[in-house]
């Protein structure tokens, strides 16, 4: 009888130990999975995007008066990104950026106003890095008066120095960094070229993103050299001049030669 009590005894020991250790396991495995999925909430806070970045290209065919971003719905439309200076003209880019760290899921609106008074409108635009053309009327394909596509720039360059041109830089006002020697057709006297490009490149783009004004230096074989600081993101043609043919304090003129 005593041998029968103490079998019984360490069976129901035995027991006790398994269920000890089951539950210990089952404890481990939960604190295990909420680990797990508080560090994936965590790496999907921090790949949502809170700051929206929006290169905006006037392609509409005229200056821009009014141009607003903010949020869908809301009555405060907040400042006029086409106020003062020039206004927002023809060709040219600017960045436009929003801050959603208060709600990375809002909705935008974009809205402009033209010279001649005709606005578009775009209401469903969301936090994130995105080009932006602003389209004329009959530019449209679809329903919008928006494409989300770059508008790239083109400066036709002509050289009437009266002399070979052996160096020509475009970059951003107050860079060191100038980038490549871009001269190729305008090498010679009387010779032209192209030279397009985006605004979304960094070079482009000061410390904070921000579209700024570039500048246009060219260097001829007698060691003459010429820069413009102030250049805009336009479509232009621009004459490479010499000292003696300037009329006034840059050694450049917009418009081509005159034939």
């Amino acid at each position: 009888m005593k041998k029968t009590i103490a079998f019984l005894m360490s069976v129901a020991l035995l027991a006790g130990c398994s269920s000890s250790t089951a539950e210990g396991a089952d404890t481990n495995t939960e604190t295990e999975t909420q680990t797990q999925e508080t560090e994936k909430e965590e790496e999907t806070k921090e790949d949502v995007q809170t700051e929206g970045v929006y290169t905006v290209y006037n392609a509409t065919g005229e200056g821009v008066t009014d141009l607003y971003l903010y949020e869908t719905g809301s009555s405060e439309k907040g400042d006029n990104y086409a106020a003062g200076g020039h206004g927002f003209g023809d060709a040219h880019a600017m960045v436009l950026k929003y801050d959603g760290s208060a709600n990375p899921e809002v909705e935008l609106t974009l809205e402009f106003t033209t010279k001649s008074g005709y606005t578009g409108k775009f209401e469903t635009l969301h936090i994130e890095t995105a080009p932006i053309t602003l389209l004329a009327a009959d530019a449209m394909t679809g329903s919008t008066q928006i494409a989300f596509a770059a508008n790239p720039v083109t400066y036709v360059i002509y050289n009437t120095t009266g002399e070979k041109v052996t160096d020509l830089y475009l970059y951003r006002t107050g860079t060191t960094d100038k980038g490549e020697n871009l001269i190729d057709g305008a090498a010679e006297d009387g010779g032209s070229q192209e030279i397009s490009f985006d605004a979304v490149p960094e070079m482009l783009l000061d410390d904070k993103g921000n579209m700024g004004v570039f500048t246009l230096e060219f260097t001829t074989e007698s060691g003459y050299t010429g820069t413009f600081k102030t250049l805009s993101y336009e479509n232009a043609p621009i004459c490479l001049i010499a000292a003696d043919a300037m009329t006034g304090s840059t050694e450049i003129k917009f418009g081509a030669p005159e034939k």
